[in-house]
């Protein structure tokens, strides 16, 4: 008995899997690749590393400025 319920589990699982990935390939075949959003998040991470890197800067400058000054 046991059997059959996990077979069907699984079946409808599967199948379950099967539909969403055909869905998902449907429309992205209709509506084509989504470049925007990938476009968007690719410039958010650009702009979060340069704005890092920036800050990264000013403190090492900030730092290099109070030992020549202190001296």
């Amino acid at each position: 008995m046991w059997y059959w319920i996990g077979m069907s589990a699984l079946i409808y699982f599967l199948f379950i899997i099967l539909e969403e990935s055909i869905y998902l390939l449907w429309n992205r075949y209709v509506y084509g690749p989504k470049q925007r959003k990938a476009r968007l998040w690719n410039n958010r991470i650009t702009l979060g590393i340069a704005f890092l890197i920036r800050l990264h800067l000013k403190d090492i400058r900030q730092k290099h400025t109070r030992k020549v000054s202190s001296h």
